[in-house]
Formats: structure tokens, C-alpha cells, sequence
């Protein structure tokens, strides 16, 4: 059985509607089935001959059509599909449940059945070693890493009864694909790995508190302990008396955070006399917190690992200096690789 990344789209951005559809699609401008051609060479000298004319298109030929025919003919029933998606940054896992097909209708045209088991794990759930061949370039890519579709299962287990269990350490990664990786994604994963390592409690909640005031709050941090509810308070103008006035609650763990602190946030906003809420977490949100946050669109943020990579990059230069020193970027997007 093998563990293949197939993406929507060179961002994932047609993620959700394969998903909903139950199937895994990709298009690579062949208007017929793959199953025309009795070989991976048939199926090159085709696309060569009528989709990569131009001499200088043989390698973007070779590429298209070992992807294609891998999608059609190499993936089995049984094998899981990962499929990262770009807005929200997480990631699908699916097991295949059919037989290549052709759909000329489809945006998509070509089809594998997929019974998707998780939707929206965080990319933080996935070692480094596997995201980094998630974020290859490419839509369909073999995972030749040693244990992957143990550790990947893991991985959902955890996440579908919200209790994540940390990825194991690197393992041996055999012939892996060597094709370029999507630099901005494995920036933003990596710019996360140091969050993670340099800020947790008060840290985070320091981290948080200056972003805001980097963004032109006023903001103060309570410090009333783990239990307090209300970690930093703030708002606008220069007293900080202006709306909109923020109730801010951290969380610098790894699990999921629940409803239970999404609904004490929302008696706290109360209690404080603010308008609006934000929950931040560096473990992202169960599937019932983004439902709920839904319907509460308008009073509550949620910033999981994604919107505070973002939120920092956004406000980098206002940031502190030693939050500069322990996120280090060059250009403000590059990060200075040193010992963590």
C-alpha cells in the first residue's frame, strides 16, 4: 500500500469540491482517457505531440504524463490520497475506493474515488520530514518515506478523537521525488517550528499582546494565570478606551483547543465589557469550535497556527527585538537557519 500527495490545483484550491464529490481529480490537458494508451511512453509522445509542441516543453511532457499515468495506472484501491489545501492551510486523508475514470464534464476530468476519512487536519499534526514532501512541487507524488501510512493513520486517529499524537521522529526516506518544493509553504512550516520551540505561556501571551500593538492596538496582558480566562485585553485609540475592544484568550499547547474555551470566551467578552473576542492557539481548534465560529462571526477570531505565522509576518518590522531574535527572518520571509 502506498501514500501519495495528489493536489486540486497547484494550491489546493479546489480542495473542498473534490472533497464534497468524494473523489480525488486531477487535469493535465488531456482531453480522452488515460486508459487509451497502453503505456507510460504511448501516453508522453501523445502529450508531447499535441500538448508540448515547443522542443522546450520535453521535460514539462515527461513530467505531466509519469504524473498522469501514476494517478491512472500506479495508485491502488486501498492507497491514501494527501491532499493539502491552501485557504485554511490544512490537509486531507483519503483512501482510495475505485478504479480510475474519465468525467469530460468535470473541471477535473480525471477521477479516482476516494472515501476521505479527515478533511481539516492542522499541517502542524505532520512531521517535517513528511511536510516537506507535501510541499514538492507537483500534483501527484509518491511518499517513498518509511512507515508513512502507519504514522500518517496516526495522525487522523488522533485528530478525529481529539487527541493528537505528536508525529514520530524522522525516519529513513527512501528514493523520495526530488522535485523543487514550494518555498512560501515550507518557509511558513518552519517559521511555525520556531514559534512552537521559542514561545509557550506568558510567551506566547507576549507574542500575541505585541503583534496587537503592533497592528495599533493598545494592549495588556493580564497575567492572571492559567485559569484566569482572559489572558491580554486591548483596544483602540490612545488610551485603549476605543472600539473595537478585544478580549484575548492564548493557548500555547499542541491539542486542539475545545468548545468549552471557545464558550468561556464568549461569557468573558461580557464580563470585561469588550465587543469582541479572540481565541488564539498554536494547537489549532476542534471541528466543533470552527462550526460554532460560524454563527459567531462577528464577535469572535480565531487564530490558529496559520493566522499567527501570518499575523507575525504581516507585522514583523513593529514587532520587539527579542521576538526578532527569536524568529530571525531575512527579507522578512526567510528564516536564518541556526541550532533551534
Amino acid at each position: 500500500m502506498t501514500v501519495w500527495v495528489v493536489r486540486a490545483g497547484r494550491r489546493g484550491e479546489d480542495a473542498k469540491s473534490v472533497i464534497t464529490d468524494g473523489i480525488s481529480a486531477v487535469d493535465f490537458n488531456l482531453g480522452s482517457s488515460a486508459l487509451e494508451f497502453d503505456n507510460y511512453d504511448a501516453l508522453r509522445e501523445h502529450l508531447l505531440r499535441n500538448f508540448y509542441a515547443d522542443a522546450s516543453s520535453s521535460q514539462s511532457a515527461t513530467i505531466a504524463a509519469r504524473q498522469l499515468w501514476d494517478f491512472a495506472k500506479e495508485i491502488q484501491v486501498d492507497d491514501l490520497i494527501v491532499q493539502p489545501q491552501s485557504r485554511p492551510k490544512v490537509i486531507s486523508i483519503g483512501k482510495v475506493s475505485g478504479p480510475y475514470q474519465f468525467r469530460p464534464e468535470q473541471k477535473r476530468p480525471h477521477i479516482r474515488p476516494v472515501e476521505w476519512k479527515a478533511t481539516d487536519i492542522p499541517r502542524h499534526a505532520f512531521n517535517q520530514e513528511l511536510l516537506d514532501v507535501i510541499n514538492r512541487h507537483g500534483t501527484v507524488i509518491p511518499v517513498r518515506i518509511e512507515d508513512a501510512e502507519s504514522r500518517i493513520n496516526r495522525i487522523v486517529d488522533g485528530y478525529l478523537n481529539n487527541s493528537p499524537v505528536p508525529d514520530s521522529e524522522p525516519q529513513a526516506t527512501l528514493s523520495q521525488d526530488l522535485s523543487p518544493v514550494d518555498l512560501e509553504e515550507q518557509i511558513e512550516d518552519r517559521i511555525l517550528a520556531r514559534i512552537q520551540q521559542k514561545f509557550s505561556g506568558v510567551r506566547l501571551e507576549y507574542l500575541v499582546a505585541s503583534i496587537l500593538r503592533a497592528a495599533g492596538y493598545k494592549a495588556l496582558e493580564t497575567r492572571r494565570g492559567p485559569d484566569g480566562g482572559v489572558d491580554v485585553v486591548a483596544g483602540r485609540g490612545e488610551m485603549g478606551f476605543d472600539q473595537p475592544r478585544l478580549c484575548v484568550q492564548v493557548k500555547s499547547g499542541r491539542g486542539a483547543v475545545d468548545i468549552h474555551e471557545y464558550n468561556r470566551l464568549q461569557g468573558n467578552i461580557q464580563n470585561y465589557g469588550a465587543e469582541h473576542g479572540l481565541l488564539v492557539s498554536l494547537g489549532d481548534f476542534t471541528r466543533a469550535v470552527r462550526n460554532e465560529n460560524e454563527r459567531s462571526f462577528f464577535k469572535i477570531r480565531l487564530w490558529g497556527p496559520v493566522e499567527i505565522v501570518d499575523k507575525l509576518l504581516e507585522t514583523y518590522d513593529e514587532l520587539p527585538d527579542d521576538i526578532q531574535q527569536d524568529v530571525p527572518l531575512r527579507n522578512r520571509r526567510i528564516l536564518v537557519e541556526s541550532d533551534l
